[in-house]
């Protein structure tokens, strides 16, 4: 029922599943959630603290079955005490041709606030957007990507109620769409191709200088029986790595998941020809008694060499396992 339920949302754009209470209560997935974090409010930019970013990332396909993955971010960050910069980051995964497109571009002005919602644009690259209907706009190396993306769950605050401290200082909101439509267009070589498929959503922002400058490990799992798990791992330089995320059922209720419940398991490694800098590549990742593999579509994911992004890895992979699925992993502080 839940399945059946979650498909009729998706392909007629309702706000989301009602379920066969007798008492006619609302289901979950149509209650928004609440804590540190108040939607769709909080999808604006804060300028009262110093980072955040919004960040997409998901798999298209065309009627054909050509199959594309994309990653595309928007950055706002503090440069000096006063003065907003902007950075955005945009990267498209050719699987049928084995290739990898990335562009980086960087403005100096502050990034425009907007009541309960966002207007992110760095030329060629634009973001519009609030409350889950989001519009983007993304170019690089002739591959030019338009799409309208909508939610299809509703939102999830990460950490528990969107809010967390780190350790080694700092402190961050977040929270996720973790599944939402995607629709519209790739442009290469003259030709037009219309695509759809699933999107993930990240919105992030607080005192990061901390964790911006440490290692990472991010892991998006997008499960074909409608469920979502998230997965982090942060290595703080001569501290312990620490592991935490979360796990979104089918029905909307998402678990907060903790070190004890997790594991995850580097299965090889790829060392880079462009940076030479060494990511592992492949990973086993337990929760509880359900086991995943993720391997990703192509090796060479890597954002490198487009002055002023840092380099690091962020790719496209399929699930297999206990369930199947497809997921997104970000790789940072593997070169610097």
């Amino acid at each position: 029922m839940t399945r059946l339920c979650i498909l009729i949302v998706a392909l007629l754009g309702l706000s989301g599943c009602r379920g066969a209470a007798d008492d006619g209560d609302r289901n979950l997935c149509d209650v928004t959630p609440t804590g540190r974090v108040e939607l769709p409010k909080d999808d604006g930019r804060h300028s009262d603290e110093p980072m955040e970013w919004w960040y997409w990332t998901g798999h298209l396909k065309t009627a054909e079955g050509r199959w594309f993955g994309f990653e595309f971010a928007f950055f706002a960050v503090e440069l000096i005490p006063g003065q907003g910069g902007q950075m955005a980051h945009f990267a498209v995964t050719d699987i049928d041709r084995d290739t990898f497109h990335h562009d980086a571009q960087l403005s100096a002005g502050p990034a425009l606030v907007v009541e309960n919602g966002f207007q992110l644009a760095i030329s060629p690259h634009t973001a519009v957007g609030g409350n889950g209907r989001d519009r983007l706009h993304g170019e690089a190396d002739g591959y030019v990507l338009d799409l309208s993306l909508e939610p299809t769950k509703r939102a999830v605050l990460q950490h528990g109620d969107g809010f967390s401290e780190y350790d080694f200082g700092g402190h961050t909101y977040y929270y996720s769409r973790e599944r939402m439509s995607a629709a519209g267009t790739i442009d290469l070589d003259g030709e037009t191709f219309e695509v759809t498929g699933t999107a993930w959503f990240d919105h992030q922002w607080g005192e990061l200088a901390q964790v911006a400058n440490i290692g990472w490990d991010w892991f998006a799992l997008q499960l074909d029986n409608e469920t979502e798990l998230m997965l982090y791992v942060l290595r703080p330089a001569g501290g312990d790595a620490s592991l935490g995320g979360s796990f979104t059922d089918a029905d909307c209720q998402t678990t907060e998941l903790g070190p004890e419940e997790l594991e995850v398991t580097s299965l090889g490694e790829w060392t880079s020809p462009e940076t030479g800098c060494t990511y592992p590549l492949g990973w086993a990742i337990a929760r509880g008694d359900q086991m995943y593999t993720l391997t990703p579509v192509l090796e060479d994911q890597e954002m490198h060499g487009v002055a002023p992004a840092p380099k690091y890895w962020e790719g496209a992979a399929i699930v297999t396992g206990d369930e199947t699925g497809r997921a997104y992993v970000e790789l940072v502080g593997y070169c610097e």
